[in-house]
């Protein structure tokens, strides 16, 4: 059962990961044909204290690692950006679950004795995989909230903000 699961979660996790991008563009499109826009400097409503005060596993299932609150901490938007994207990640659960994805690959860490490297390994990289796809995902939602696709593009806004990349490529999914 649980090689017929992994093999489920491979197989659909693009998909959902394409979904997510796709529904995250095309509701930041709307919401910018509905209704004036925000600047970009204004404060968000997040629940910070509520969020603190959760569980691990709660704040882990809610996709609360610590370079995910690293990353919202120095995006435009960061808060706003991931409760976007776990909105549509929760729609989208259908294809696929990214965070809890990434909850799987981490108990699995957790559970794992250190006798197996390669299993071991195997599993870091499918998390930090999901993971960075986690990372994109709401980076792309600040990026959406911050500048047009017509005026940069993704890669652009990316390159010009180097601390992305550092967040981007150190990321661990055990923490």
């Amino acid at each position: 059962m649980l090689i017929q699961s992994n093999t489920v979660r491979r197989r659909f996790g693009g998909v959902a990961y394409a979904m997510a991008i796709i529904c995250i563009k095309l509701e930041a499109e709307a919401a910018l044909t509905s209704r004036v826009s925000r600047s970009i400097g204004s404060p968000c409503s997040s629940n910070s204290q509520e969020e603190f005060s959760n569980s691990d596993e709660e704040a882990r299932k809610m996709g609360d690692y610590r370079d995910i609150l690293s990353l919202i901490r120095v995006l435009v938007q960061g808060p706003e950006s991931k409760a976007d994207v776990d909105s549509v990640i929760d729609k989208c659960a259908g294809a696929g679950h990214l965070r809890d994805d990434i909850l799987y690959y981490s108990k699995e860490l957790e559970k794992l004795s250190n006798d197996s490297d390669e299993h071991r390994a195997y599993l870091v990289d499918m998390g930090i995989k999901a993971l960075r796809r986690y990372f994109f995902l709401i980076a792309f939602r600040s990026y959406l909230y911050s500048t047009s696709a017509n005026e940069m593009e993704f890669t652009a806004w990316m390159d010009a903000r180097p601390e992305l990349g550092h967040l981007c490529n150190n990321l661990r999914i055990d923490r």
